[in-house]
């Protein structure tokens, strides 16, 4: 179902929060690192959590109990495998011209998404980021994460930053949210969001729930919306 945004007759108070892996990357980092260096056992834990037998939160607790990396080996091995989507820093420039907040909401880690914006030249100064952290001690990594509450509404189980909790918090602030998203996690924020751009598995999931969304390849795929809006809106 593809959504109806005639609704939408300005870009004014609107804030726009997208993912970070798979969204502004071109994979999901963190499983990246679960599968390379989590054998066999993070297959069966990420095996689990999209059957609904397990919670994000707790899977993320069972791989680092067997991924023994430093910092500097975990970001390194990101930056050399992951790349960043081809219009996210035209998306960030638009954005910053037009003075529309981009915020961040995800169930991966700060570490790993103020390092890659820093890495790939992206002033983050004004990015706001809502994510988990990890904490590295030599090889050990312990995974701390955002919610001190386990509570879900959404049947998936905790995952440590509820990004439907997120979104609740951030429509009190704005008129408007615009959401973007590719994965498990997102289907939280897309029925809380007034438009939704998917790609990946949360295109399929709004398809088929019928949730209202735009499709979406790249970043540049959005900045022509919001070009188009910025033009009608004078």
């Amino acid at each position: 179902m593809r959504v109806n945004y005639k609704g939408l007759d300005s870009l004014s108070n609107v804030a726009i929060v997208s993912d970070f892996d798979g969204t502004i990357t071109d994979i999901d980092t963190n499983d990246l690192i679960y599968f390379t260096f989590g054998g066999q056992p993070s297959y069966e834990i990420e095996k689990l959590i999209a059957q609904g037998k397990l919670g994000v939160k707790e899977g993320a607790l069972q791989h680092f109990k067997r991924i023994h990396l430093t910092e500097q080996e975990f970001l390194s091995f990101i930056f050399q495998n992951a790349r960043l989507d081809e219009g996210f820093k035209d998306f960030c420039k638009l954005l910053s011209e037009k003075g529309i907040p981009l915020i961040v909401v995800s169930g991966g880690y700060v570490n790993t998404i103020s390092s890659f914006f820093e890495k790939e030249g992206i002033d983050s100064t004004n990015i706001k980021i809502y994510a988990n952290r990890l904490k590295f001690n030599g090889r050990h990594i312990e995974a701390v994460f955002f919610d001190e509450s386990d509570e879900c509404e959404s049947g998936l189980g905790p995952c440590g930053n509820c990004k439907l909790r997120r979104l609740r918090e951030l429509k009190a602030q704005y008129q408007t949210i615009i959401f973007i998203g590719d994965g498990t996690t997102d289907r939280c924020a897309a029925r809380e969001a007034d438009i939704v751009f998917a790609k990946g598995r949360l295109r399929d999931y709004c398809a088929a729930q019928g949730v209202p969304y735009v499709p979406f390849d790249s970043f540049h795929d959005i900045i022509h919306f919001l070009q188009y809006f910025l033009t009608i809106c004078k």
